[in-house]
């Protein structure tokens, strides 16, 4: 088992980039963390205020760039990776204009399949364009599936498609944005997760503790029993 949240998903209780958000994970029973870096601010603050050993206990750990990721991002990205071995570097694709600036940095990115808000990278055949562009891995978002086809034909659609890119999961509820799942009981999302070996990130906003140890017990529970 390969479980556990995004910091951003606690932004209400911790930053996303600090000590005390890592060891409340792990006090939960986490051993799966994906960093929420949505500013290069974010990044150098990792950089600067944190070590490899702040993050010790996690099996598997990925980070969330910025939406927008200019050629000074990446040189923040490519310092980051040498210091913490990212397993993923998680982009949006919507935002990207230049595909060919990815390719100058070796660094283990993986796109996301964007929500109903977005103009891009929504359904398989905008993201096949993407990877014919550039080769790399995927982030299956179970929650923006759900947006774009509450039927989550469409999970199964890219799962059919892109099953051998697809290297982590991110699952939350969807009523209008990124719901707790252990309240909305939607089901046919985490029945999605057709691979239980692979990485899976709750991304459910959690406006207090309480709410982050009720959706990690109820996500575990459901997924792997008790």
């Amino acid at each position: 088992m390969l479980l556990g949240f995004s910091t951003g998903a606690l932004h209400q209780i911790y930053d996303p980039i600090s000590r005390e958000n890592f060891a409340f994970l792990r006090s939960l029973g986490c051993n799966t963390i994906e960093l929420n870096c949505r500013t290069d601010e974010s990044i150098l603050k990792l950089l600067t205020e944190m070590t490899p050993t702040d993050l010790a206990g996690f099996w598997h750990i990925s980070l969330h760039a910025p939406k927008i990721i200019t050629a000074s991002t990446l040189e923040l990205l490519q310092r980051a990776q040498s210091i913490f071995n990212f397993k993923l570097i998680v982009i949006h694709p919507n935002e990207v204009e230049n595909w060919e600036i990815f390719t100058r940095f070796n660094l283990p990115f993986a796109i996301e399949n964007m929500d109903w808000r977005k103009e891009r990278a929504k359904y398989v055949d905008s993201l096949q364009a993407i990877f014919e562009k550039f080769d790399c891995k995927m982030v299956l978002d179970l929650n923006h599936c759900y947006t774009n086809d509450p039927s989550m034909l469409l999970a199964k659609e890219m799962v059919a498609e892109f099953g051998d890119r697809i290297v982590q999961i991110h699952v939350s509820g969807f009523e209008t944005y990124h719901e707790l799942l252990h309240k909305t009981k939607q089901l046919e999302i985490m029945d999605a997760i057709v691979n239980k070996n692979l990485p899976i990130i709750i991304e459910s906003e959690c406006e207090t503790i309480e709410d982050a140890k009720a959706e990690f017990e109820y996500v575990k529970n459901y997924l792997f029993g008790k």
